[in-house]
């Protein structure tokens, strides 16, 4: 027989969790000397494992001893079956991470070239994205709220995969006076179909696009759309709203965590 510190080494476990399986009648040891030495045997690793298995799925104590009991093992369908859903749900949510991730270390690694205050011409396909209910009041605290329930709607890991995130302005004509007070949704590129009303979805159409890289503070977009509306008069470009307004470095999910770059671009009409 196993001394406890010798049979908590041999399991991969403590001798305080073996002490507290004892005193919650979860796990019991072979025997215990007039002393109160605790004493395993080798066999009942097998069993241990099996408890320490389910802790780790995140079941109680109480399940664990239901499952455990005389009665458990002689009719354990409901208790096994809840956990091989419960196994299940978090196979699918690790396997949702891991695809999130991926997309997100390709976004990672694809580099895109930063043109800082230069317009140019971008060619885009054409690209789906989640939005939210227009807002019209741009305070931080409403920012923060509509962040905090868009994302809270998708995907749970939408907000990790890399993929586009940003605005969408209700700014005809590229009118920099009118940002400010101009209405305005936020975006994520969809990846999946989302079973709500509560989202919908806006299509970036496919076409040249005239866009300019610029620093993410108002004055520094107002300049963006000045240079954007001058660069347009002198092409003799018509441009087409909405105004996008894109993320060019992390993703935004809270107000004040922002991205450093944003990309400003009209639709140009042939």
């Amino acid at each position: 027989m196993l001394k406890i510190s010798a049979f908590a080494k041999l399991a991969q476990t403590t001798r305080r969790t073996l002490i507290l399986y004892d005193e919650q009648n979860v796990f019991k040891p072979a025997d215990v000397s007039p002393e109160g030495y605790r004493f395993y045997n080798y066999d009942q690793l097998y069993e241990l494992s099996f408890i320490l298995t389910l802790r780790k799925l995140g079941l109680s104590l109480d399940d664990i001893k239901q499952i455990s009991s005389d009665s458990g093992k002689k009719s354990p369908n409901l208790l096994l079956t809840n956990l091989q859903d419960r196994v299940d749900n978090q196979i699918h949510d690790l396997l949702a991470v891991k695809q999130s991730l991926s997309t997100r270390m390709v976004a990672i690694n694809v580099e895109t070239p930063i043109h800082r205050d230069q317009p140019y011409i971008h060619e885009h396909q054409q690209q789906t994205f989640w939005q939210s209910t227009t807002l019209h009041d741009c305070s931080e605290q409403q920012i923060a709220q509509a962040f905090s329930q868009f994302y809270k709607q998708l995907d749970p890991f939408a907000s990790i995969n890399g993929k586009c995130s940003g605005f969408v302005l209700d700014l005809p004509d590229a009118n920099a006076a009118n940002f400010s007070n101009a209405p305005f949704r936020l975006i994520k590129e969809a990846t999946m179909p989302i079973n709500t009303d509560l989202i919908t979805t806006i299509d970036r159409q496919a076409g040249n696009y005239l866009v300019i890289d610029i620093s993410n503070d108002d004055p520094a977009i107002c300049k963006g759309i000045d240079l954007l509306h001058q660069y347009a008069l002198s092409h003799h470009l018509t441009l087409c709203g909405p105004l996008w307004q894109i993320n060019m470095d992390e993703d935004i999910r809270m107000a004040e965590a922002t991205t450093a770059v944003l990309r400003l671009e009209y639709l140009v009409s042939d």
